[in-house]
């Protein structure tokens, strides 16, 4: 476990070492098999997919989280592939929350991006880690006038989610596939930023 550490730490603060070097600092032999490198990196990566969970299970605990979209399914009959991840979201700091839908469909929409903006107070939150390992998170958003009830899936070893989304204004359900991280990383990450839309009245 310390080695596999050791690798996953030289992988993101040394990136730009010249290939020799890096290999002489996390340890990779110079006769490595192909065999061996597929193994090395299979840890790797299993490595950096447990942090991924833990930095997820710390976020929902801490209430400072964002999962942007991978994938959108309305009422599990249409799907929205690649849909734009800074304007769908779905994001928690604290008491408050946004959720956002914009599909781009070249209607302004409820919040001007062609879709639907809830933003409201977080309620009734519920967590538990099941049997598979998952994490279940539950929570309502009530705004103004309109509210929604929000169910997110964290599955094992991963920050891969799968958010069921249930608004009390319309009899549509929504469901965000995408990856949870702390709000405050995902700007280093991501490399941009969310933007909000029109609030829905």
């Amino acid at each position: 476990m310390r080695i596999l550490v050791m690798m996953l730490l030289a992988a993101i603060t040394v990136p730009m070492l010249p290939a020799q070097e890096l290999k002489q600092i996390i340890g990779i032999p110079e006769n490595e098999t192909k065999e061996e490198r597929k193994a090395r990196e299979k840890r790797l990566a299993e490595l950096r997919d447990s942090i991924a969970f833990v930095e997820a299970n710390m976020a929902i605990d801490s209430s400072y989280f964002v999962i942007t979209a991978d994938r959108i399914s309305l009422d599990n009959k249409v799907n929205i592939m690649a849909p734009e991840a800074s304007t769908n979201f779905v994001l928690v700091q604290g008491d408050k929350a946004i959720v956002q839908l914009a599909f781009n469909n070249g209607f302004s929409g409820l919040n001007g991006l062609g879709g639907i903006t809830v933003e409201g107070t977080v309620n009734n939150r519920k967590k538990k880690i099941t049997k598979k390992g998952n994490i279940e998170y539950e929570f309502g958003v009530n705004g103004i006038s309109i509210s929604a009830q929000i169910y997110i899936t964290v599955y094992k070893n991963s920050n891969q989610t799968m958010v069921y989304i249930n608004p009390n204004f319309n009899s549509n359900t929504m469901t965000v596939y995408g990856p949870l991280v702390p709000y405050d990383r995902y700007g280093d990450r991501y490399g941009n930023q969310i933007f909000k839309g029109r609030t829905t009245p």
